[in-house]
């Protein structure tokens, strides 16, 4: 969900979420929907396979001013990872993250209204994991934390209110504009793509991932960067989709929300992510399922506006506003009570199936007397 490869391109089209029963929409609208962008064939990136069965197809959804192309899911017959195959070129990244895509700038609309039980809701639940995440770190005074795709700073922000220890915040991040808003909020930022900025080596006690390594080209390459770059016995702590999900399974043909065509380009499931983790060096520590509001959220908007999204109709407009895909984490009323809804209905799924669609690995860099895997 929240991208470290992303670079929003200024006077890129806007997209304004209407109404159920509004007008139709607009010409310029679907003018602004590109086809045919630049794509590139990959194999599988765990092993390397070509071979591969077709597990759906899915268009985009959620913004109504990146692309309308088509996208397979593919499944490694080797292996299991799922992947996008055919895959956006990454020179494509501006037409498939628009300037309105919801990870940029959340910091700002959190703060909309902070007294707000959504708000309270969300900052209990990530402080909650921070602790967890850092007591993994040893007994130290003082901690170095990175966060990839930091975004604005909004998680940044949380993590100077972990009460357990002295949190030092480092963040990294494509977009400059987020970068600067980041830095005016006091944290340590480096521009660029996490695989190429220059961070100091063996630096950090903790790089934290969150719904990133989906999003990337290289994740072998992306995880390598992150053992470098923490010191011996940091931990590495990735949340990400889980492909073997209930309702991953259940829309399993082109309605997950998971999916999030076309910009998540890697579906991992518990095994699939602890082989890429394990063949990098580290030692998994904890596998853990967290509920996906978010995912569930995306899941309706497709199901629901699939019925006559290519006229822009009734049912589209509605799945537009009852389930806004990119506005589904304003502080509002409707929102507190779908949040509430799915994060229940994942509370349920977890006790019955044991996992939900959201999962975290936390995997340590070994001591150096430690053997590595």
């Amino acid at each position: 969900m929240k991208p470290a490869i992303v670079k929003i391109v200024a006077g890129a089209p806007q997209t304004q979420i209407k109404p159920p029963f509004g007008l139709a929409k607009s010409k310029k609208m679907l003018s602004a929907m590109k086809t045919a962008i630049k794509k590139v064939e990959v194999c599988c990136n765990n092993c390397g396979s070509k071979n591969s069965t077709l597990v759906t197809e899915g268009t985009e959804h959620e913004y109504k001013n990146t692309t309308s192309d088509v996208f397979r899911v593919v499944k490694c017959t080797d292996c299991g990872l799922v992947y996008l195959n055919p895959r956006p070129d990454v020179s494509e990244l501006s037409t498939i993250y628009p300037s309105d895509y919801y990870a940029y700038h959340l910091a700002q609309k959190a703060t909309e209204n902070t007294d707000s039980l959504l708000y309270k809701a969300r900052r209990h639940v990530y402080l909650s994991r921070l602790e967890k995440a850092v007591s993994m770190c040893g007994p130290n005074s003082t901690i170095k934390v990175l966060d990839i795709g930091c975004a604005d700073g909004r998680a940044l922000n949380w993590y100077k209110q972990v009460r357990s220890v002295k949190v030092q915040t480092y963040g990294v991040d494509f977009d400059e504009k987020a970068v600067e808003l980041a830095r005016q909020a006091g944290h340590t930022v480096y521009a660029g793509r996490f695989e190429e900025a220059d961070i100091p080596a063996a630096y950090f006690d903790l790089v934290v991932a969150t719904h990133v390594i989906e999003h990337v080209a290289d994740p072998k390459l992306f995880a390598q960067r992150a053992f470098e770059v923490l010191k011996p016995g940091g931990i590495f702590l990735i949340e990400t989709p889980n492909i073997e999900s209930a309702d991953a399974k259940l829309f399993k043909n082109r309605h997950w929300g998971g999916y999030h065509f076309p910009r998540h380009w890697i579906f991992y499931s518990p095994t699939t992510l602890k082989k890429l983790i394990e063949e990098r060096g580290y030692i998994v520590e904890q596998t853990q399922f967290h509920p996906a509001p978010a995912f569930w959220n995306w899941t309706m908007h497709s199901l629901i506006g699939s019925v006559d999204r290519e006229r822009g109709g009734a049912f589209s407009r509605f799945s537009d506003w009852i389930f806004p895909p990119a506005e589904f984490q304003k502080n509002s009323l409707k929102n507190l009570i779908f949040v509430s809804a799915f994060t229940l209905l994942d509370v349920v799924l977890k006790a019955i199936t044991g996992t939900t669609s959201n999962m975290s690995l936390a995997a340590r860099k070994p001591n150096s007397s430690e053997p590595q895997n």
